[in-house]
C-alpha cells in the first residue's frame, strides 16, 4: 500500500535540511534534485517499508521576509493578468464597435494607432 508523506525542506548553508513529520524523520540532501529521493529513503528506512510504498510531496520553507515578497509578487502577477484579459476584451469591443461602424481595417488601425494586423487579429477574437 503506498502512502504519501509531506517533506519540507529549507536551506542550511550548502545543505538542505528535509522534515518529515508523519514519520518522525529528517535527512539532508545536497541539491535540490536529490530531496524527494533523500526523504523517500528517509522514511522507508525509518518506517521499514520499502521505497516503493512511499510518496512525496516537498513543500519548501522560505524565509519570512523571502515568502513574503513572493506572495505579493505573486498576487501582483494575478491581478496583472486580470487587468491584460480586461484590457483585451476593452479592445476588442472599441475595434468591433468601430467595424460595425463601417470604419475600415485601416482606418481602424490608424485611428487607434495599431497595425492592420492587429485590428485583423482583434476582430477575430471577439
Amino acid at each position: 500500500m503506498t502512502t504519501r508523506y509531506r517533506a519540507t525542506a529549507h536551506r542550511e548553508g550548502r545543505w538542505w535540511s528535509i522534515e518529515i513529520p508523519d514519520a518522525d524523520a529528517v535527512t539532508q540532501a545536497r541539491r535540490v534534485a536529490d530531496i524527494e529521493w533523500m526523504a523517500r529513503e528517509c522514511v522507508a528506512l525509518t518506517l521499514d517499508v520499502p521505497e516503493t510504498d512511499v510518496l512525496i510531496d516537498v513543500e519548501f520553507a522560505l524565509p519570512d521576509d523571502a515568502r513574503a515578497e513572493w506572495e505579493t509578487s505573486r498576487q501582483l502577477a494575478e491581478h496583472a493578468r486580470q487587468d491584460a484579459a480586461e484590457a483585451a476584451r476593452l479592445a476588442r469591443n472599441v475595434v468591433a464597435r468601430m467595424r460595425a461602424d463601417g470604419y475600415t481595417y485601416a482606418e481602424v488601425a490608424s485611428v487607434l494607432g495599431l497595425s492592420a494586423q492587429r485590428i485583423h487579429q482583434l476582430t477575430k477574437a471577439s
